[in-house]
C-alpha cells in the first residue's frame, strides 16, 4: 500500500506540473452536506449581546463541487443524499465545459467506486475527462476539502443560521462567488 501511495502522489505532482504549464485542466471533486446544525468550534459576540442559533437537523443542502486551483468552481445541488446516479449526471453535464484534456481528482468514496460510476469513466475519457483517484485516506490532497472547510468554518457566519432560507441563500452566494469574494491561495501541491 505504501508503494501505491507513493506512486499516486508522484502522479499527482506531475498533474500539478501539467496544470501549471497549461497542458491540462485540473479539478478536484467532492461532495459535502451543509446542515442547519452548525459546526462552530467557538464563537464570539459583543459584550452583553447573545447570538442565538436554532439548529434544524432535518434541513441540509447536499452539494457536489468541482474546484480548480485558480478558484473556479461549479457546484451541483441534490435534493437527496448524493449517489452514483447523481454523480454520473453531474459529470455528464461537466463534460460540456471540458475544452482541453481535463483531470478530475476524486477520493475513494463508495459512490466514486461503484460499478455504474466506473463504467461511465470510459465514456468521459472519450470527451477528454479523466478521473484520477487519490490514495486511500488522503483528504489533505483534495483541494475540494479545503473549500468545504473554509465555507463551513469561516465564510458562514452565526447569523446565516437564523432561517433555512437565509442559510441556503448564503451557501449559494458563497459558491457563486468563489474566486471573487471568496478565495483560497494555493501555492503548490500539498504532498
Amino acid at each position: 500500500m505504501a508503494v501505491e501511495r507513493a506512486e499516486k502522489e508522484e502522479v499527482l505532482k506531475r498533474l500539478w506540473e501539467f496544470y501549471r504549464l497549461g497542458w491540462i485542466d485540473l479539478y478536484f471533486g467532492d461532495e459535502s452536506a451543509f446542515s442547519m446544525n452548525p459546526k462552530l468550534p467557538y464563537g464570539w459576540s459583543p459584550k452583553g449581546e447573545r447570538i442565538k442559533i436554532f439548529p434544524q437537523r432535518d434541513k441540509k443542502i447536499n452539494l457536489f463541487g468541482v474546484f480548480r486551483p485558480d478558484n473556479f468552481c461549479l457546484t451541483y445541488e441534490s435534493a437527496e443524499n448524493i449517489n452514483s446516479n447523481f454523480l454520473i449526471r453531474v459529470l455528464d453535464d461537466f463534460c460540456k465545459y471540458v475544452e482541453k484534456p481535463t483531470v478530475l481528482v476524486l477520493d475513494n468514496a463508495p459512490t466514486h467506486r461503484s460499478e455504474k460510476f466506473l463504467t461511465a469513466v470510459e465514456r468521459w475519457m472519450e470527451k477528454d475527462l479523466y478521473v484520477f483517484f487519490l490514495p486511500k485516506y488522503s483528504p489533505h490532497l483534495n483541494l475540494a476539502e479545503t473549500f468545504w472547510r473554509k465555507a463551513k468554518y469561516e465564510w458562514l457566519r452565526p447569523t446565516d443560521y437564523s432561517s433555512f432560507a437565509k442559510f441556503k441563500k448564503k451557501v449559494k452566494a458563497i459558491f457563486n462567488n468563489i474566486g471573487l469574494e471568496y478565495k483560497i491561495q494555493f501555492h503548490q501541491m500539498m504532498v
